[in-house]
């Protein structure tokens, strides 16, 4: 027997936000040493370093400079590979893309100069891998430490950073929402944006912007390490840019390094659902037959035992859901069966999640 849904009284559709760790497993939590780099090309490195965990990419991290400092100019109209990416995470995330052409890119109170904004001419970015963050990365709750020395290279530093999505509101990008990244953790902030900025983030993209001139202030590093960056045996590291106009330069690796020296990231993802409740109900008159063939005798298809001629008993086992084609969707079994006649009725409860 089939029953149509009365769609006003028998379902209900519901949207619900699920964060998970983001991190293979559902890890929420890793150390930085956790974090693996994956094997790349010379090339590829100009661009990016993957950091992975169990082998899986996680994300990336790059740096990218609005003149192209930082690396060789391409050929004599073609400028280098940190301007490239300058170019293209800005205007992936930017409403105000002409000012690429005036060479005015981010902006923000990166500390350098009181309480004005300032033009960031480099900065160092964090994408993650679309696969773990779902729909977005999960703001007000994440924790990046990054770890480094003094200018002298005679004291570790360490650094954690967060957002302000819990006291200030979101910023419009055409990316969905934009994000103060600031001093602090899971959300809870040390230093306020207005005092120093360092970066922005955003959420939906799964992007962190940072400014290069705020890191480099808090996480210098040796002045030997500032042209040497790329030298992971070198203990006094830090995110002082080199901005030598050569292809030995590897800002993308500061980064990197010392992510992988901090003490830990906290990452979670963020995933929209939607949840629809079936009420399948059996009326005290439906369904008290069964298609089971141990129910009926012979061709004629009599009941087989006598006592529920006037009493059928059946037990629900399981529910299917059908399309208007008649079609099986999906099938919901219950733990255990409910035992259904002319004298009772049934509500079962069938769930989807999408």
């Amino acid at each position: 027997m089939m029953k149509t849904f009365n769609i006003a009284e028998d379902t209900i559709t519901t949207q619900i936000t699920v964060t998970n760790g983001f991190f293979d497993g559902g890890v929420g939590t890793l150390a930085g040493s956790s974090l693996t780099t994956s094997s790349l090309s010379a090339t590829q490195k100009s661009y990016y370093y993957n950091l992975q965990h169990n082998s899986k990419d996680m994300f990336s991290v790059s740096y990218g400079h609005i003149l192209g400092s930082g690396s060789a100019e391409e050929s004599t109209t073609v400028d280098g590979t940190t301007q490239a990416i300058y170019k293209q995470f800005f205007n992936f995330t930017e409403p105000s893309a002409e000012n690429l052409r005036d060479n005015a890119g981010w902006s923000m109170i990166d500390g350098t100069d009181g309480s004005n904004t300032v033009t960031q001419e480099g900065v160092y970015i964090l994408a993650a891998e679309r696969l773990q963050m779902k729909d977005r990365l999960n703001p007000g709750t994440w924790t990046l430490n990054l770890s480094g020395s003094n200018t002298a290279g005679t004291a570790g530093v360490s650094l954690s950073l967060t957002d302000d999505s819990k006291t200030v509101d979101a910023e419009s990008a055409p990316f969905g929402p934009r994000y103060h990244i600031v001093e602090g953790s899971a959300g809870s902030v040390t230093t306020a944006y207005d005092t120093k900025t360092y970066g922005f983030f955003y959420p939906d993209a799964g992007v962190m912007v940072f400014s290069a001139n705020a890191l480099s202030s808090s996480i210098p590093g040796d002045t030997e390490y500032i042209t040497s960056g790329s030298d992971a045996t070198i203990l006094n590291n830090g995110l002082a840019q080199d901005l030598t106009v050569t292809d030995a330069t590897d800002n993308a690796s500061k980064i990197r390094i010392a992510i992988q020296r901090g003490s830990g990231i906290t990452l979670r993802s963020e995933e929209q659902q939607y949840v629809y409740d079936y009420f399948c109900r059996a009326k005290s008159n439906e369904f008290n037959l069964s298609q089971n063939l141990t129910f009926w005798s012979g061709s004629t298809y009599a009941i087989r035992h006598d006592d529920m001629v006037t009493n059928p008993q059946v037990f629900i086992s399981e529910v299917g859901l059908y399309d208007s084609q008649n079609s099986l969707l999906a099938v919901g079994r219950l733990s255990s069966a409910i035992n259904k006649n002319f004298s009772s009725e049934a509500i079962v409860k069938v769930r989807l999640t999408y």
